[in-house]
């Protein structure tokens, strides 16, 4: 009797993207035209470990500075982790080159923003 038998263990994870829902954001209290400064954001990536943080998306329109905060999630075969996975303190490091009021509108999953206002002197 002959068996034969072959195992692939070069599995491709597979993501999905996603909105991340952000909480909360936080800015410098004093921002000064053409230094760097960051945002800081607190929320909620997913509720087990095949969740994670991909990146920021960025636009601005006017004084409107629009921010995407985008995850992934890891949809192949994998078992995930049993833990909450936050968006603990994830920074996006910005400069401004203009003095004036700025809104800062961060994109939610539902299409609505969480927006915060500050002004650069």
């Amino acid at each position: 009797m002959l068996l034969l038998c072959a195992c692939d263990d070069k599995r491709v994870a597979n993501y999905e993207s996603f909105l991340i829902e952000v909480e909360s954001i936080f800015l410098p209290e004093d921002i000064t035209v053409n230094e760097p400064f960051d945002i800081v954001f607190s929320g909620t990536i997913g509720i087990n470990g095949c969740y994670r943080f991909s990146h920021f998306e960025t636009e601005r329109e006017g004084n409107d500075i629009v921010v995407e905060t985008w995850g992934e999630l890891n949809t192949s075969d994998d078992v995930c982790a049993d833990v909450m996975v936050y968006l603990d303190n994830e920074a996006l490091s910005c400069q401004i080159h203009e003095k004036g009021d700025y809104t800062l509108k961060v994109k939610l999953p539902d299409g609505s923003f969480l927006k915060k206002q500050f002004t650069v002197q």
